[in-house]
């Protein structure tokens, strides 16, 4: 039997380097009761281990990867070139997950290939609802759709109106 759309378990990949975002991260996924599989990494190095590669390819490979723009020695713009390099994950949706939110920085991360950019929330239960809508989106329409309408997206500045679906 088939389970529900609802209960369908997604695997989060969450790089950040900071460790407070990351618990806020990981408490926002237990009170929001989405069945995600959470694992983190903590910078750069740790989120390319974390594929481990055999024979060419990834042993694991998640459903989503919510990244960081600031990586410490790196940018989650460097890791998106690395990630988009590889021909089997190149259509891993990857949210920017920042508090970088400059222009600039938005523009590069796109660029880079991210699917979206969605700016820190700046309490506890605003990021329980994006993490509802990340799982929504997902399971709904396996890509993060719904995204657009938080006040916390930020469009490709690149494209004109403003608005960029999935750009990988």
């Amino acid at each position: 039997m088939r389970p529900k759309s609802g209960d369908r378990k997604l695997t989060l990949l969450h790089v950040d380097d900071c460790a407070e975002d990351r618990v806020l991260v990981r408490r926002a996924i237990a009170l929001s009761g989405i069945p995600f599989e959470y694992h983190e990494a903590d910078g750069m190095e740790s989120a390319v281990a974390y594929f481990q590669f055999r024979d060419g390819k990834p042993r694991r490979s998640p459903s989503l990867v919510l990244l960081d723009y600031d990586l410490g020695n790196y940018t989650g713009a460097d890791f998106l070139y690395w990630l988009r390099f590889l021909k089997k994950l190149t259509s891993l949706p990857v949210v920017m997950f920042s508090g970088s939110q400059g222009d600039r920085h938005v523009a590069e991360c796109y660029a880079s290939g991210a699917n979206y950019f969605i700016s820190k929330a700046n309490n506890l239960e605003r990021l329980r609802l994006i993490v509802r809508v990340l799982h929504l989106s997902l399971v709904t329409f396996r890509q993060p759709g719904p995204l657009l309408l938080l006040k916390e997206f930020q469009p490709d500045p690149r494209a004109s109106g403003g608005m960029v679906g999935a750009a990988a």
